[in-house]
């Protein structure tokens, strides 16, 4: 029987869609192994406004249904979209003891409107919170207004709930006085398979997804969410020393990535036997190609942003058994085991990592293999690893 129902909305693309489907169904798994039925509310961009609510059966589990509402378009969709809970208030009328309402990096509009159901319907409020951006690139107003959101979001908002859901500890501390509870990024994975191993000869490394803002250029590259730009001149670097390699980027074509960096195109140039873009892929897809690799490759500033997030495409890496070369942000340092699972390296000190960045892509593939292996079997991010966690928020309820 169940204890309730968890109501979960935000700007995620069900069922796996974005990395955001891919969090909160995983949480939703959690919330199912505590005897909850959750409702997830997201957005689909193949509805618009006018239409009907749209609901996704999901076949991962009985207790997880999934309702999508249209993806705003226009100026007066959107406007919609940020103030308005009319399809949150028509989907919430079809449930009856509902025990919990989860709010995912929300507009503030919203959120508030939401906030006031929740307190005359006696609902215990929840904030699931991912992501605090501090962006100056591109239309000064539409940053004046992310700023404003943001900052009501963050500053205000969250500290009325009764409870948050964060993705790292940067923020625990920043709400000291709230009950907290800290869940990474986490994949619902249908099934654990074992390793795929690879002569590593070149090696091969793998990266998969949206680094940055596409169609215009990037004037200031510490925008950027993904710094492949690093990336590439690291492994040009490395080229240029005779090291052999691979690297396959999905996500983006190649044309993308040099509409945005222009200044990159020498480089790709000369490593085009070496780098090969690809485009985008199927979330089911990308998993399998990234068990074929050898290495992920992930690097990022070291920021808010990057401090208050988890890198999904770490999490799904060690999944699919294959260790990450990666920065020191968010909290990988408290997953990461360096040349158990994976690399660290600094990227504000590039030329003194290159030759630690030589030596990786130089191993051979009994050690490769190891390494997966490891990652195989340390099962790190299994979602009941954070039950009990997630049980607390949930106390006074039972």
């Amino acid at each position: 029987m169940s204890k309730g129902v968890i109501v979960y909305i935000g700007g995620f693309k069900l069922p796996d869609k974005n990395a955001a489907a891919n969090r909160v169904m995983a949480n939703a798994e959690i919330f199912a192994k505590l005897g909850y039925s959750t409702v997830l509310i997201g957005i689909d961009r193949n509805i618009s406004y006018g239409k009907d609510v749209t609901i996704i059966k999901i076949k991962s589990s009985d207790k997880i249904t999934c309702w999508v509402t249209p993806y705003p378009r226009g100026k007066k969709d959107w406007l919609r979209y940020l103030t308005s809970i009319n399809e949150f208030r028509l989907i919430t009328s079809k449930y009856k003891d509902i025990k919990a309402v989860i709010v995912y990096n929300y507009q503030s509009m919203a959120f508030a409107k939401i906030s006031k159901y929740c307190l005359k319907n006696n609902i215990e409020l929840i904030s699931d919170c991912t992501e605090w951006y501090d962006e100056k690139e591109g239309n000064m107003v539409f940053h004046l207004l992310k700023y404003l959101d943001t900052t009501i979001r963050m500053k205000v908002l969250n500290k009325r709930v009764d409870a948050l859901i964060l993705a790292t500890n940067y923020l625990r501390n920043y709400y000291k006085d709230k009950k907290v509870a800290v869940i990474p990024t986490l994949i619902s994975m249908q099934d654990y398979k074992e390793p795929v191993y690879t002569d590593s000869n070149p090696i091969r490394l793998i990266y998969a997804g949206t680094p940055f803002r596409l169609g215009k250029p990037l004037k200031n590259r510490n925008l950027a969410k993904d710094r492949l730009d690093i990336a590439i001149r690291l492994l040009y670097k490395a080229h240029k020393k005779g090291v052999k390699f691979i690297f396959d980027i999905y996500g983006i074509t190649k044309e993308q990535y040099l509409e945005v960096l222009s200044d990159d195109t020498g480089m790709l140039q000369i490593m085009k036997d070496s780098v090969f873009f690809h485009g985008r892929r199927s979330n089911k897809e990308i998993q399998n190609l990234i068990r074929k690799a050898d290495l992920s490759l992930l690097l990022r500033d070291k920021n808010r942003r990057t401090n208050v997030g988890f890198p999904t495409k770490f999490t799904e890496s060690i999944n699919c058994n294959v260790p990450v070369i990666t920065t020191y942000t968010s909290d990988l340092i408290k997953y990461l085991i360096e040349t158990k699972n994976g690399f660290f390296i600094d990227i504000k000190r590039e030329d003194l990592d290159e030759e630690k960045f030589i030596k990786i892509l130089s191993l051979n593939a009994d050690r490769l293999k190891e390494m997966k292996i490891y990652c195989f079997k340390s099962n790190i991010f299994n979602i009941e690893n954070w039950i009990e966690e997630v049980e607390l928020l949930f106390a006074e309820n039972r």
